[in-house]
């Protein structure tokens, strides 16, 4: 009778542990991370498929989808590098890029697009 009390005591002295190792969130920090989410899904239909161009109408890529950044503040514009570029998926911080006439653009020669590195 002694083993079934015991065994129950550890496990819910482990299941405390396990909770109180959690991460306490609040209801701002919720918030916050579901309009950053929103802001992304909603930038998608804008952007996805659109060319990006850097400086002298150099062709970076297009852009194939918009998430949120692992730090939670930014959005990211995850743009198909050209081959030549160096290929591969790259992340553009959205704020970094701009809109002329008709074109999506973002400031950078050949060598800092070349520097960036692939997601």
């Amino acid at each position: 009778m002694q083993q079934p009390v015991c065994a129950w005591a550890c496990a819910l002295v482990m299941l405390a542990g396990e909770a109180s190792a959690q991460e306490a969130r609040s209801s701002l920090v919720d918030r916050a991370d579901a309009r950053m989410q929103i802001g992304a899904a909603s930038l998608v239909p804008t952007l996805r498929g659109r060319w990006l161009y850097a400086d002298h109408k150099l062709v970076v890529g297009r852009v194939q989808d918009v998430r949120v950044s692992a730090d939670g503040n930014t959005l990211v514009a995850i743009v198909a590098r050209r081959r030549w570029l160096g290929g591969g998926e790259i992340g553009v911080p959205v704020p970094l890029m701009h809109q002329f006439d008709n074109d999506l653009t973002v400031s950078g020669t050949r060598e800092t697009i070349r520097a960036m590195p692939a997601l």
